[in-house]
């Protein structure tokens, strides 16, 4: 009998024969074959956003990433920075902070950033005198204000992840399933059981 032909209690009895580190990773061949395609979407979608990239369009693609959990199960699709210090790569998508990890710019693309400022600082008024101090000199009354600096702008909140989403949803309950069940069959064959 083919895999494909299986019912609930073949897949059952195949189950107990794996082992749970064959069954583990089986499903996270499954969960990052999804995670490609989830990939694909996104990337799709970034470029519709009406983002301008500067250079070369696959060093911003690398911004968008993917995550498979190690435990339990599931992936995550994020442009969220990671620990991981990518010193010496030099790409264009990265901006490096004060800890020496880089982060990519799609992380303030897709979420926006507030209103910046170059240059304020906080200065002193003198607005009258209102004695002497025993030295001689003369003691003003003071106050402390903050003057602005430059604006800088602020980038708008593109959303291309946002807006991906329900696509990449759908794609992953429509097809999960049928790539938990290739990943299985893959792992029984390796193993001599089918």
């Amino acid at each position: 009998m083919q895999p494909s032909e299986y019912t609930g209690s073949e897949w059952k009895e195949l189950a107990k024969e794996l082992t749970p580190r064959q069954l583990r990773n089986a499903l996270k061949r499954s969960y990052r074959a999804e995670a490609k395609k989830a990939l694909g979407i996104a990337r799709k979608y970034l470029g519709t956003s009406g983002l301008q990239v500067q250079g070369n369009k696959s060093d911003w693609d690398k911004g968008i990433r993917s995550h498979i959990y190690s435990r339990g199960g599931g992936f995550m699709i994020t442009v969220k920075a990671h620990r991981a210090n990518l010193k010496g790569q030099g790409e264009k998508s990265m901006h490096e902070n004060r800890k020496g990890f880089k982060k990519p710019v799609l992380m303030w693309a897709e979420e926006g950033t507030k209103e910046r400022q170059r240059g304020g600082k906080k200065i002193r008024i003198k607005h009258g005198i209102y004695g002497t101090h025993r030295s001689g000199k003369t003691q003003y009354w003071t106050e402390t204000i903050r003057k602005d600096g430059i604006p800088t702008g602020q980038m708008g909140a593109y959303g291309f992840l946002e807006r991906a989403t329900p696509e990449m949803f759908q794609t992953v309950e429509h097809d999960l399933g049928t790539e938990v069940g290739v990943a299985v069959e893959k792992v029984a064959k390796k193993c001599g059981f089918v």
